[in-house]
C-alpha cells in the first residue's frame, strides 16, 4: 500500500535536464511523502492544485528566463498565499535579501544535498523560514 500524499511542491523551472534530476532529488527528500509537480508556467500552480493538500512552490531562479524578483512577484500574483522556496546560485546575504523582500519564506543555494532539501521542505511546511547557514549562520 502507498503512503497517501500530504503535499504537492510544485518545480517551476525550464524543462532541462538539470530540471528533472532536482525533480528526483527533491522525491528522494521527501520520502516519497510529497508529489513533486514540474511546471513552466506560473499559471499552472493553480490549475493543478489541489484543494486538500498542502502546496508550495520551489523556484529553480537560475533555469526561468526572468528576473528573480519578476519570478516572485508572478508566483506570488498567480498563487493565493502559497509559500515559496528559492534556489539560486547567490551566496551572500547581500544577495539573498531582496529575494526575501519580495517574499520567499525558504532559500537554498544552488545544487543542495538531499539532507538540505528534506530540511527546507520541512521547515518552509511547517511556516517557518528556512535560510542557509552559510549565508545566515
Amino acid at each position: 500500500m502507498t503512503k497517501p500524499v500530504k503535499q504537492n511542491i510544485f518545480l517551476f523551472s525550464g524543462y532541462t535536464p538539470r530540471s528533472t534530476a532536482l525533480v528526483e532529488r527533491m522525491e528522494k527528500a521527501c520520502d516519497d511523502s510529497a508529489a513533486v509537480i514540474l511546471i513552466e508556467q506560473v499559471e499552472h500552480i493553480l490549475e493543478k492544485r489541489v484543494q486538500d493538500v498542502e502546496s508550495f512552490v520551489v523556484l529553480d531562479l537560475p533555469n526561468i528566463k526572468q528576473s528573480a524578483i519578476q519570478t516572485i512577484n508572478s508566483v506570488r500574483e498567480h498563487s493565493d498565499g502559497i509559500k515559496i522556496l528559492a534556489i539560486h546560485i547567490y551566496t551572500t546575504r547581500l544577495l539573498v535579501e531582496p529575494l526575501i523582500q519580495a517574499g520567499i519564506h525558504g532559500y537554498l543555494m544552488y545544487e543542495p544535498a538531499i539532507s538540505e532539501l528534506r530540511e527546507a521542505i520541512s521547515t518552509v511546511s511547517k511556516g517557518n523560514v528556512y535560510l542557509p547557514a552559510q549565508i545566515y549562520g
